[in-house]
């Protein structure tokens, strides 16, 4: 991937993490946020290599919603 791809998505990121969320709530999904940096991508299952970032997207809203997604 191009440095100005990643730069693109950094800064998308950024900007939702920055848009008025109370930094105690930042607080406790940074926290969260730090779990991934543990991620192996080889130890990764097929069926998330192969997912879209959309696909993910709605799995997560939809897991989260129904409560069966515990982050």
């Amino acid at each position: 991937m191009k440095q100005n791809e990643i730069d693109e998505i950094v800064d998308y990121v950024n900007e939702k993490f920055d848009a008025n969320i109370p930094s105690f709530v930042k607080l406790l999904i940074g926290k969260k946020i730090h779990k991934f940096q543990s991620f192996d991508p080889s130890t990764l299952p097929s069926s998330l290599k192969n997912c879209t970032v959309e696909e993910l997207i709605i799995i997560f809203k939809n897991e989260l919603d129904s409560k069966r997604l515990k982050l």
